[in-house]
């Protein structure tokens, strides 16, 4: 039996407000002619104080002890309050204390270089037992609005309880399949039981619609194209709809959506806090002051644009410590400026043929997000005019004539950026100086929203009648095309990738696509991997075999999984066959079956932080090449026969040559052809899958261990960096539950500790935990006293294996660097010491989370202490050079001054150039030298994630 619920609810998760919208089926009987509400959201808008307001701000704030008292924190429906506090209080108070704040919840939900099941918020926390993930602050918010709906709209009544309604939630025309997944996972988390989601641009017009039902031919006409400008608090969407009118009917069609770009009203806030703190001499201000001048900026920027009569506004700033009033400080932003900040730097006046520019380094770095490097809002929208009127590729950004762009004739504004009528009018020039023909005057027409703060609810809350078979439909359906990479033929194109199209662009919701007319065959019992792209331009058949343009396509998370199947032990060759469903929800699943024995594998995005990796598409099969070594297959063969003649059966070693731990690393470099610090990372990897497979070998005795440990840790480090590294850590943990197997062997125990620092990189945060209460407590690590029985030997890793334990939290790494500098003022020049501190306290992580960076206070008072130093070693310029290099993020960078003063004492004693480099300017992690950082080389063709 279908759901029915009474009310029919649209959400607007944003960046910065979510609203609620609703029908009341009750109260509209004529679908025609539905009532469409605002739910106005009772939410605590000061200690003590609750407030009704159309919209809930998308904004935690966790209460410390001494913060708000806990009679300030209760709601009508939680007399014993909330922590962490949700909506206008949690706004307000979070600017004050900004280490305590949850901002840009949405923004993190979509950024695939962070686990965004993590708890990373808030980032750069002072707090860090409390924080939360992306996906547990979108619960959060929607678990208020459930009770807020319940305390005022149920009222006891079971069926009329939110989580039991009919739910549409939005979503960026842009968000990928992982974005919406998590997004769904969020709203499951608040206990929604009837969700489907919807894109935003979608909804604004769907809005539109509902409030001009009875004119929509006074305003369109047929073949008309709409272009939708969604501008939001941190992300922007262009989307294209076709009108279609005929036999006096209007329809509409979804044709075209916009890549997904993180830039918004954020990202003007954080202009006009600059633009105050240059009238300020730029003052050196704390995190803070900091946070506080953006929310202020953004209060200044709302008054002035919106209230004609003002001016100019005063920010005042006060002062930090003890100087909190005496040291305060006032600047005036005034409507020009602001007006002039927002048209000149977002809104530029462009000629039709500028795109973005690729090489600009601006943004909300202090976010911690990677924000468009290009600010020209009016740039980014003549490039997606420009994709769609390519159809499939972006012009070449170096192509001599103007591209061709798609002319909209209508344009419907939404999101708080467009609230100034000076922003609409500049986006509606720039569309009209881009189409001017001679001796002609033209303008695109600009469709209203009403009520822009709550139009994407309201649309949504209409979509939902429109699924109930009421309203106007806009078809279009997905707004992806998505493909699966297949290995490459003999005659494949250079810098293309060889796909098959599993879901064309335009499939509906609830369409499921079985991929019978291609098959594959897969290894079971052995992790699989299927790279999924996407393309918002391409029109592809469901089947058909393309050639992607890599540069013009998304690559997603890779889709790895293990197909069980019979014994584990056993690797049987399987024929499977792709499915595909679009599920009513608006995800996507893809399955894996057999449809000789009729087992079915879902196959599961991999969210965690990392982006997608290059890599070919079979990687169990291909070759190993890399940019600068070729390695023959049957030499990798070879080495593979060398490591089961010493770890595997008696049968591997019978029709072998004589090999011993002790010898076979240099029969490995004589198979290969190289000395193994130059095998590449496809090669290394191949061998670690066999050292996997013989890993009981390692019980043969003391020798065999220690080598197996040795080689294990070499050919799976960094952890990371290949297809199946995550498989293979699963694999690494068994290892590491099994323990030393001769523990009292000092050779093993040493091997041991280099294995879990050579991998540290693919180990989470909770097995990095793990492993640093392990061994914390051996090395003597927090006792008053040194173990006298330690050996020095064990003492030197130990203390290199905790150094690179980045996902540790920073006040575990805090102390951690603080019981190095004891050890290093009493031995200075223990290099081993200096380059533990150096890790601990770098500002740029090799792979680590930037939330786990050492505070930059701690970080500076390392830095005078080895500036101390009598001697300025090679390895203390080392450390120097980690702790000290600049980012441009106020958050990690230690102060100019200081910086200086360790530029200096490295130049007088002759420090190597790439160090005095790294101190004077931002310079990518790649770029850095990795031994110095790493501790020895890493493979070649490893892609470092910064």
């Amino acid at each position: 039996m279908e759901f029915v619920s009474r009310y029919l609810i649209g959400i607007d998760l944003g960046t910065t407000n979510s609203a609620v919208a609703y029908i009341d089926t009750h109260d509209s009987p004529a679908v025609e002619a539905p009532r469409l509400c605002v739910f106005e959201v009772p939410q605590l808008i000061a200690a003590g104080e609750i407030g009704r307001l159309p919209t809930l701000p998308s904004f935690l704030y966790f209460a410390g002890d001494g913060d708000i008292a806990p009679d300030g924190l209760r709601l009508p429906w939680n007399n014993e309050g909330t922590n962490p506090v949700v909506g206008a209080l949690a706004r307000d108070q979070g600017a004050l204390v900004p280490g305590r704040q949850v901002s840009s919840a949405k923004s993190w939900l979509c950024e695939p270089s962070v686990d965004r099941s993590a708890k990373i918020l808030p980032w750069g926390a002072e707090q860090t037992e409390q924080t939360c993930s992306p996906v547990e602050a979108s619960t959060c918010y929607l678990a208020h609005l459930r009770d807020a709906w319940n305390y005022t709209m149920a009222q006891g009544d079971a069926a009329l309880r939110f989580e039991n309604q009919e739910i549409v939630l939005t979503v960026p025309a842009s968000f990928d399949p992982e974005a919406r997944e998590l997004t769904i996972e969020a709203a499951r988390g608040a206990g929604l039981q009837h969700v489907t989601l919807l894109e935003e641009p979608l909804a604004a017009f769907y809005a539109w619609i509902a409030a001009h039902r009875r004119s929509l031919k006074r305003y369109l006409k047929d073949n008309f194209l709409v272009l939708i400008c969604d501008v939001g608090g941190g992300t922007t969407d262009f989307s294209l709809i076709r009108v279609r009118i005929a036999d006096g009917e209007v329809r509409f069609e979804r044709t075209a959506i916009g890549e997904h770009l993180l830039l918004g009203g954020d990202n003007v806030d954080l202009a006009l806090a600059r633009r105050v703190e240059e009238k300020l001499n730029n003052p050196k201000l704390s995190l803070r002051q900091r946070n506080a001048l953006r929310r202020q900026s953004c209060a200044a920027k709302e008054r002035l644009l919106g209230d004609t009569q003002t001016e100019r506004v005063s920010i005042n700033l006060l002062g930090a410590g003890r100087a909190v009033v005496g040291g305060a400080l006032t600047a005036d932003l005034t409507r020009e400026e602001t007006l002039n900040i927002i048209l000149e730097g977002f809104l530029p006046l462009t000629a039709r043929g500028e795109m973005p520019a690729r090489d600009r380094r601006m943004g909300l770095r202090e976010l911690g997000l990677p924000y468009a490097s290009e600010p020209a809002i009016t740039k980014h929208l003549a490039a997606f005019l420009a994709r769609s009127a390519a159809g499939e590729t972006a012009p070449p950004p170096d192509n001599s004539q103007p591209a061709p762009l798609l002319k909209p004739d209508a344009v419907l504004f939404n999101g708080g950026f467009f609230r100034p009528a000076a922003t609409r009018e500049r986006v509606v020039e720039a569309i009209a100086r881009w189409f001017h023909e001679k001796g002609k005057r033209w303008r695109p027409r600009v469709l209203v929203n009403d009520a822009p703060e709550s139009a994407v609810a309201i649309g949504a809350s209409y979509y939902n009648l429109v699924r109930r078979g009421g309203g106007i439909r806009i078809s279009g359906g997905s707004a992806r095309a998505y493909y699966i990479g297949v290995q490459a033929g003999p005659h494949k194109t250079e810098g293309l990738i060889r796909a098959v199209c599993v879901m064309p662009r335009g499939t509906e919701e609830g369409t499921r696509l079985d991929l019978s007319g291609r098959a594959f065959t897969v290894l079971t019992n052995r992790p699989v991997v299927f790279t999924l792209y996407s393309s918002t331009t391409r029109h592809d058949e469901h089947g058909h075999i393309v050639e992607l343009d890599q540069s013009t396509v998304h690559t997603h998370a890779p889709l790895i999984t293990v197909l069980r199947y019979g014994k584990r032990s056993r690797e049987i060759e399987l024929e499977v066959r792709l499915t595909v469903s679009f599920t009513e929800v608006g995800t996507l699943e893809i399955w894996c079956e057999s449809p000789r024995t009729g087992h079915r594998w879902r196959l599961q995005f991999q969210l965690r932080g990392a982006e997608p990796q290059d890599a070919p598409e079979e990687p169990e099969e291909a070759p190993v090449q890399e940019t600068g070594t070729i390695i023959a297959e049957e030499s990798l063969r070879a080495a593979e026969k060398h490591i089961r003649a010493v770890f595997g059966t008696p049968r591997d070693a019978a029709n072998h040559e004589p090999v011993t731990p002790e010898t076979l690393v240099s029969r490995l470099e004589a198979a290969i052809g190289y000395r193994k610090d130059a095998w590449p990372i496809g090669a290394i990897r191949k061998l670690c899958d066999a050292l996997i497979d013989v890993a009981a070998g390692r019980r043969k005795g003391r020798a065999f261990e220690a080598r197996w440990l040795n080689l294990f840790g070499f050919t799976l480090r960094p952890g990371f960096g290949a297809l199946l590294d995550d498989w293979r850590i699963t694999q690494a943990r068994k290892i590491y539950h099994d323990g030393i197997i001769f523990h009292r062997d000092l050779q093993c125990e040493v091997e041991w500790l280099i294995l879990w620092r050579r991998v540290a990189g693919g180990l989470n945060a909770g097995q990095q935990q793990e492993l640093y209460q392990r061994h914390a407590a051996a090395l003597g690590i927090g006792a008053k006293k040194r173990p006298a029985h330690i050996n020095k030997q064990v003492e030197r890793e130990g203390w290199l294996m905790l150094a690179s334990l980045e996902h540790l939290a920073p006040r575990v790494r805090v102390a951690l660097g603080r019981e190095l500098l004891d050890r290093i003022k009493q031995e200075p020049a223990n290099k081993n010491f200096l380059w533990a501190l150096g890790r601990l306290g770098a500002r740029i992580p090799l792979y680590g989370p930037l939330n786990c960076v050492v505070p930059r206070a701690d970080a500076a008072t390392w830095l005078e202490e080895l500036l101390k130093l009598p001697e300025m070693t090679v390895d203390v310029a080392s450390a120097v050079a980690q702790i000290g290099a600049r980012t441009d993020d106020p958050l990690r960078d230690i102060d100019e001054d200081l910086r200086d003063a360790a530029i200096s004492r490295l130049t007088a004693t002759g420090a190597a150039d790439e160090l005095l480099e790294s101190l004077r300017r931002y310079v990518e992690p790649a770029r850095i030298d990795a031994q110095r950082i790493f501790g020895e080389s890493l493979p070649e063709g490893l892609r470092l994630i910064g």
